[in-house]
């Protein structure tokens, strides 16, 4: 359990304190997409796993407005290839640690909407 939870908290400082301010801000957006997704928190596993497509949906988005994504479509399918490699090779604990992260973001800033959005 104690290396779950400092699985968790990694994900998190890796996610939110890491520094990179492009890959927090598309954290963020993604995060505030499940939050406006999300009628009630019953929903939070489904929205969190929205988020987190919504997150690599955003990262191939930027990828390819910037100068990251490759031109040659061999070059783009051996990328594509790698991705799904780090993704099989990525621990339950890490997966379970993302999903926990964005639920508790989705969450909070789901709180703070109902709060400011009241009827």
């Amino acid at each position: 359990m104690e290396g779950m939870i400092s699985e968790i908290r990694a994900v998190a400082e890796s996610m939110f304190l890491s520094g990179d301010w492009t890959f927090t801000g598309m954290a963020v957006v993604a995060a505030l997409i499940g939050v406006f997704a999300m009628r009630n928190v019953g929903q939070i596993l489904c929205v969190s796993l929205l988020a987190m497509v919504a997150l690599g949906a955003i990262w191939i988005i930027y990828g390819g407005a910037t100068s990251d994504a490759p031109s040659d479509p061999a070059t783009y399918m051996n990328g594509l290839n790698a991705g799904w490699e780090s993704l099989g090779a990525m621990t339950g604990t890490s997966l379970v640690g993302y999903l926990v992260t964005f639920a508790v973001a989705i969450v909070v800033l789901f709180i703070a909407k109902s709060l400011v959005f009241r009827n």
